[in-house]
């Protein structure tokens, strides 16, 4: 059965890729332009330079730190307000329009606001930060609330010990949510980053790197950048998947 769903799930991952460079090359022969619309082929030309190039690798690499800080900071500080909210509901109800109002923050213009106030090389990291605290705080909140109630009632009765309820209560019920919900946030994060460097143009970033591309009219390194970090995200997300999985048949065997 697992080797049927295995199968499966390659088929269909192959099938969306044949649409999509199908629908590349259709669109590339009505453009005709390479100026606006470059062939595959010449992107993955492209993406084997940048892969060779160490200006490259240290800009991926300044990107990735940069997700990397605001994913862990705000994952830090998105569990404890979690945890707080679902012990308290009058506080999950008095920060619920606080987190509403995060959200719904205009990205690029509170961009602006943050290069006043800090460097260009940090803007996109509280950039990110304010986009992944949110989506992080409604994640594990979710996964919280969750957690089987007449679990908790029983482990209440019998007065096992808070830190038992954690380890074989709370982290095993809310684990694979969690863990699927960082995926996606990681891959929305490195999005966030590289799109405040472009306007930021912070020293080392994927976001810089783009925007001199389109300056001098590198068009195919340019899709070719782009593709690359739409790989990275979507193997980031897929890790957060394949981990919450893992921690889901765990809890289900030890059930």
């Amino acid at each position: 059965m697992k080797k049927r769903t295995w199968r499966n799930n390659v088929i269909t991952v192959a099938a969306a890729i044949a649409v999509l460079l199908t629908v590349w090359a259709i669109a590339y022969a009505v453009v005709g332009n390479d100026l606006l619309l470059p062939s595959f082929a010449e992107c993955m030309r492209a993406a084997g330079e940048l892969l060779l190039s160490s200006v490259f690798w240290t800009a991926f690499f300044g990107t990735l730190l940069r997700v990397l800080i605001a994913f862990c900071i705000s994952f830090v500080f998105a569990t404890i307000f979690a945890v707080i909210a679902y012990m308290l509901p009058t506080f999950r109800a008095f920060f619920a329009p606080i987190v509403g109002a995060i959200r719904a923050l205009p990205v690029l213009a509170v961009l602006l606001i943050i290069l006043v106030w800090t460097s260009a090389g940090t803007a996109p990291t509280v950039v990110a930060f304010l986009s992944l605290f949110p989506m992080l705080y409604t994640g594990i909140s979710a996964a919280l609330m969750r957690v089987d109630t007449k679990l908790i009632e029983m482990s209440r009765v019998y007065k096992v010990p808070l830190r038992k309820q954690i380890t074989t209560l709370y982290l095993p019920s809310a684990l694979p949510a969690v863990c699927l919900e960082c995926g996606a946030a990681f891959a929305f994060g490195l999005k966030a980053v590289v799109s405040a460097e472009v306007l930021a143009r912070a020293a080392n970033g994927l976001g810089t790197m783009a925007n001199d591309m389109q300056i001098y009219s590198q068009i195919p390194a340019l899709f070719a950048l782009v593709i690359v970090v739409c790989i990275t995200g979507i193997l980031a997300e897929s890790l957060g998947s394949i981990v919450g999985r893992w921690a889901e048949r765990r809890m289900d065997n030890a059930d």
